[in-house]
């Protein structure tokens, strides 16, 4: 074999390898965001159903255990919509996710209810407000316009009524905004519902409803964690996390498939110890797939309450959130708390090319890197930037994906932790 030959060999392997990742980076995805994971939440026990699919790739990839299981369970109260969502109006059934969203706080609602407007026009003339202040609200839905109002205070003093404090059966807001969804740990005796303003016609006086809650009390779930020992310190730690959770499902048809937030996280954090498990670290790596992340970062401060070895082996913790993009870079929380790990970061980047930008942003409670770092642990979470629009939403599907810079972040991840 010339020397020729073998070049373009070894240049072909290792494309093709590369190449064979990227597309299990996608397939991945598309696993976890199909129907039968159900959202990976707590409707048909969807969580559990991708922790099985997960826990599978750990033993393929040949992951070690931490403790006699990948598994670390867990339980929490959460509020979920297992069954009927109808809301009718004017004659016209409107569609789930796409024409209204239930708060998730709320509880069932069945039977049908008169409207009562609250908008600028009332808050603007004392005297009909204080009339309508006295209505007896039991056995009506308050409709909450903003519309007409400018001022944020006043769109805000408006958003507080979802506390109800007309003790209504029911609050609507009526909104030209997108609808974005989430998940609740709490319940209230009343529902609240965000209706598109374009299906809501001025002329509505009643509506119909049959909306079924069914808040479960300690929902046992749990975290999936293995690991690769290190060649030359396996007793110090990188570890890269993710939250395969999301919104689940709201209603038997609609489902929150959330592929971005964060199937895209949990693919790449696989994609990791897929590339870990065939060249050995020098450091031991951690993966770390959270749940009940939506639910308020449930599964991570559970994880730092009870961890699996002492948290100060963790040399530092990258977390990964909405990998789904990147052709405007990446941002990376608590980046400019630990300055000199994000300019090793920057520079990584900018040296090989990789990304358009690296933004820096502070600390901020918004993903499972945060109460590693309340604990003293570095800890970065790494967003992408683009053009991806959909958010907890009925639309962050697959297909929606084109992650032009998948190749580029997973190099930028492989050379940061070897530099570390």
């Amino acid at each position: 074999m010339t020397r020729i030959t073998l070049f373009f060999l070894i240049l072909f392997n290792a494309f093709f390898s590369f190449s064979q990742n990227e597309e299990y980076f996608k397939h991945t995805i598309k696993i976890l965001s199909a129907n039968d994971k159900h959202g990976r939440g707590y409707v048909k026990h969807g969580d559990k159903k991708a922790s099985k699919f997960i826990e599978k790739e750990f033993e393929k990839f040949g992951l070690k255990k931490l403790s006699s299981s990948f598994i670390q369970s867990f339980n929490l109260d959460v509020n979920t919509f297992p069954g009927k969502t109808f809301v009718e109006i004017d004659h016209k059934k409107l569609i789930p996710g796409k024409d209204f969203i239930i708060a998730p706080g709320s509880s069932s609602c069945k039977g049908n209810y008169e409207l009562c407007r609250l908008n600028k026009a009332l808050l603007d003339d004392s005297l009909q407000f204080e009339k309508f202040k006295s209505i007896n609200f039991s056995d009506k839905l308050i409709v909450i316009d903003n519309q007409g109002m400018s001022s944020p205070e006043e769109k805000k003093a408006l958003r507080s009524l979802s506390s109800n404090p007309f003790n209504a059966r029911g609050i609507i807001f009526l909104t030209d905004e997108k609808l974005t969804w989430s998940v609740s740990q709490k319940l209230v005796n009343y529902l609240v519902l965000e209706i598109n303003r374009s299906v809501f016609n001025d002329s509505v006086k009643n509506i119909k409803l049959n909306i079924e809650n069914k808040f479960i009390r300690k929902y046992k779930t749990q975290n999936i964690i293995g690991y690769i020992p290190g060649s030359l310190n396996p007793d110090s730690f990188i570890v890269f996390s993710a939250h395969y959770d999301h919104l689940g499902q709201m209603g038997k048809e609609t489902i929150f498939p959330g592929a971005n937030d964060n199937a895209s996280g949990t693919a790449m954090i696989l994609d990791l110890a897929n590339h870990y498990s065939k060249h050995r670290p020098k450091y031991s790596v951690v993966i770390m797939a959270f749940a009940a992340e939506e639910a308020g970062l449930v599964g991570s401060e559970y994880y730092t309450l009870n961890p699996l070895f002492p948290l100060e082996k963790i040399k530092f913790l990258i977390n990964l959130d909405l990998m789904g993009y990147g052709e405007d870079g990446i941002t990376v929380v608590n980046g400019s708390v630990f300055e000199k790990e994000f300019e090793l970061l920057s520079k990584i980047s900018s040296e090989n090319g990789l990304l358009t930008s690296v933004n820096k942003r502070g600390k901020a409670a918004n993903s499972d890197h945060y109460h590693f770092s309340e604990k003293g642990i570095k800890a970065f979470f790494i967003y992408t930037l683009g053009n991806g629009k959909a958010y907890h939403d009925i639309y962050d599907t697959p297909d929606q994906l084109k992650h032009p810079k998948y190749k580029e972040i997973f190099n930028l991840l492989i050379q940061f932790a070897e530099k570390l």
